[in-house]
C-alpha cells in the first residue's frame, strides 16, 4: 500500500511525514525508504521514546493528548498505529469508552488543522466488526467530513516474508 499509494500522489521524495503512536519506528523506517523526511514523532511510551530517539537522532514528544496541535509541524503524510487494545479480541473490547480507543479523534484533530494530502492509518482488524461496525464506520465517517477520500485493506505480514499471522487493517 504505502509504495503505491504514497508514490502516486501529488508529491513526490522527498516529502514529510509526522509519525504518531510511533513505538520503536517502523512507519519511520518505512516512509523514510521512500525518500520522506519525519518532522514530527509522538508515543506516550518512555521506552519506545527513548529507542525511537536514538534510532532517528531526533526528539519523540510523549502523549499526544497534550501536544498543542500549533506545536505540530505542517506534513505531506500522518501515519498512525493508533492503539489497538480497545478494538482487540484479545482485549476488553471497549472501544471509544477506553482512553486508549478515543485516540483516534486526536488524529481526527492533527488531520483536520494540518490538512495533509494523505494519511496511513493501522489497526487491527477487530476494529471493522467492533461494536456492530459502528466504530469503523465513525471512523470512515469523520475522515470523510474533513475531506478525504479513503481506501481500505487487510494485509497480512506473513504475505510480506515474515513468519508470523499478523493481519491489519489499512486505511489511506
Amino acid at each position: 500500500i504505502t509504495t503505491t499509494y504514497i508514490m502516486s500522489t501529488p508529491f513526490t521524495a522527498p516529502f514529510t511525514f509526522i509519525d504518531l503512536f510511533c513505538g520503536i519506528g517502523g512507519f519511520h523506517q518505512a516512509l523514510q525508504r521512500l525518500g520522506g523526511e519525519c518532522v514530527f514523532a509522538s508515543d506516550i511510551e518512555q521506552k519506545c521514546r527513548t529507542v525511537y530517539q536514538d534510532n532517528y537522532d531526533m526528539p519523540v514528544a510523549g502523549d499526544i493528548t497534550e501536544v498543542p496541535v500549533e506545536d505540530i509541524p505542517a506534513c505531506n503524510v500522518v501515519c498512525a498505529g493508533f492503539p489497538c487494545q480497545p478494538f482487540s479480541i484479545g482485549g476488553y473490547r471497549k472501544g471509544f469508552d477506553d482512553t486508549r480507543g478515543t485516540m483516534f479523534f486526536e488524529i481526527e484533530r492533527i488531520l483536520t488543522d494540518k490538512k495533509p494530502k494523505t494519511f496511513i492509518l493501522e489497526n487491527v482488524v477487530g476494529i471493522l466488526s467492533h461494536n456492530e461496525k459502528n466504530t469503523v464506520n465513525t471512523i470512515r465517517k469523520k475522515l470523510k467530513n474533513i475531506g478525504y477520500d479513503i481506501f481500505e485493506k487487510i494485509l497480512d505480514a506473513k504475505d510480506f516474508g515474515l513468519p508470523q499471522n499478523r493481519r491489519r487493517w489499512f486505511c489511506v
